[in-house]
């Protein structure tokens, strides 16, 4: 089984329709897919066809109820706050270990071809209050996928979640950029830029798009 991990620069940066996308594109090619999303923010139990737990759950083919979420989703909080600060307002332990045990035996259970790991908020964001992200994703030792999105300052942000994550030895499979906002810049714009200061291998994904050609480098 081939895993990634799937982070961000930032949030709302468009993780999960990229996540989505690559693994419709791999089911199309008649691969077996699964996704993870250990923590979970910002949805309701009645919103969780649109959280981004039911949206990867969809994109494998898989009915969304809270059985299924619960099966790739440990911790899930309907108030919109970085997991650290949900889990504390809600009452709920920090368990780093826990959230880290949990992913690691969903990965080594899964019977799938491709296996999306998906984190919360960007490379930096806290998952609890003595781990971030990249904390997590060392521990896992996935190669990452890194999504970035146009806008005004997304050069800066995308340089130095690339340097951050090599700084931690991580392995920095492709970096995609989507398009949020329809309205915004092209996304091969920031990848043009990033281009220009570091050698990472970059995909496009159009505001929109649905795009079988994400799947052929993997």
């Amino acid at each position: 089984m081939k895993a990634y991990f799937v982070t961000a620069v930032g949030t709302e940066i468009g993780k999960t329709y990229v996540s989505g996308t690559l693994l419709r594109g791999w089911r199309r090619a008649g691969h077996a897919v699964h996704a993870l999303k250990p923590v979970m923010s910002g949805f309701g139990e009645k919103e969780l066809k649109v959280s981004d737990a039911g949206q990867l759950l969809a994109a494998c083919g898989t009915a969304v109820d809270p059985e299924t979420v619960s099966r790739i989703c440990l911790h899930r909080f309907e108030a919109p706050l970085a997991p650290n600060v949900a889990m504390r307002q809600a009452g709920v332990k920090q368990d780093y270990q826990a959230i880290l045990r949990f992913t690691r035996d969903r990965l080594a259970s899964a019977t799938a071809d491709y296996c999306l790991v998906e984190g919360a908020g960007g490379v930096m964001s806290p998952l609890t209050d003595s781990a971030l992200q990249i904390d997590f994703m060392a521990d896992l030792g996935l190669p990452v996928i890194l999504v970035a999105a146009p806008y005004l300052g997304a050069v800066s942000h995308t340089l130095t979640a690339i340097d951050a994550l090599s700084a931690r030895g991580l392995t920095l499979d492709r970096l995609i950029v989507s398009q949020p906002d329809p309205a915004g810049p092209a996304p091969s714009s920031l990848g043009e830029e990033v281009a220009l200061f570091r050698q990472v291998r970059c995909s496009v994904v159009e505001h929109g798009a649905d795009d079988l050609s994400l799947q052929t480098p993997y």
